[in-house]
């Protein structure tokens, strides 16, 4: 029924639009149509319900505008080039590729390696981990997005005696998640409680394959060791894929002047 375009909808079903205080001119905001073969979900009850949804695994609305679609390709150079010899719009098809080859491994039944997006504040990482995770969820596919810093304050947060969860409890939600995407690993005072708590998390994905996305503007090797830890970081190279991405500025200020 979702495929179903409108003109056919008021056809098939002989609806007219009614006064402009429904939103829905299908169902009327009901939720409902009544066809035939009974009563299905409309269009609008099942989008309302994968928003919802998105909701609880982590997906805000500014996150949800995120797709492959809209990752712009545009505001990476081609005619700049990184120490690492690509020129900066051929790491980024690199990385949108590689995130669109995730979603559909996911899709297919498969567990693939999980990617580890690094690259400077704004540079489109957390685009590509949000495009994954909607793409999966739009898809019927279980995947949660955490904000690592937000993650790691809940915990702290867990032993004041007015919060409702209790940090197993928001532990295990996160680290036994089919897909999980953890955004900004890295952007936190790290103690060594919050490194053993990532530690912990991290080993337990590796040792059940569990596919992660991470992203991060450290880099790999000394800088991202000091930070969470070079067993960590160990663990993030034996399960992940690595792609950087550059850009000439901070794309959300480009976006921000644009509008």
């Amino acid at each position: 029924m979702d495929k179903i375009s409108a003109e056919k909808h008021l056809s098939e079903l002989n609806i007219v639009k009614i006064n402009a205080e429904t939103q829905c001119p299908y169902c009327h905001d009901s939720g409902w149509l009544i066809t035939e073969e009974g009563a299905v979900a409309c269009v609008c009850k099942r989008k309302s319900e994968i928003i919802r949804r998105k909701a609880i695994l982590g997906i805000t609305p500014a996150l949800e505008k995120h797709t492959f679609a809209n990752f712009d390709l545009r505001y990476y150079a081609d005619y700049l080039q990184t120490d690492l010899g690509p020129s900066y719009r051929l790491l980024a098809e690199k990385s949108l590729e590689a995130s669109k080859k995730f979603s559909r491994n996911i899709q297919k039944g498969k567990k693939p390696r999980g990617i580890l997006f690094v690259g400077n504040v704004g540079r489109g990482k957390t685009h590509l981990a949000a495009a994954i995770t909607n793409d999966l969820i739009d898809h019927g596919y279980g995947a949660r997005f955490v904000v690592v810093p937000e993650f790691l304050d809940a915990l702290r947060f867990s032993y004041q005696k007015e919060e409702i969860a209790t940090e197993s409890e928001i532990i295990r939600r996160v680290q036994g998640a089919p897909v999980l995407i953890l955004d900004d690993l890295g952007a936190h005072n790290y103690s060594e409680w919050t490194k053993g708590k990532i530690f912990t998390l991290l080993n337990y994905r590796l040792n059940y394959q569990l596919p992660t996305i991470i992203t991060t503007n450290l880099k790999p090797g000394e800088e991202l060791d000091q930070v969470i830890g070079e067993r960590t970081v160990s663990r993030i190279v034996e399960m992940c894929d690595l792609y950087y991405l550059f850009s000439e500025h901070d794309l959300r200020d480009k976006l921000r002047k644009l509008k």
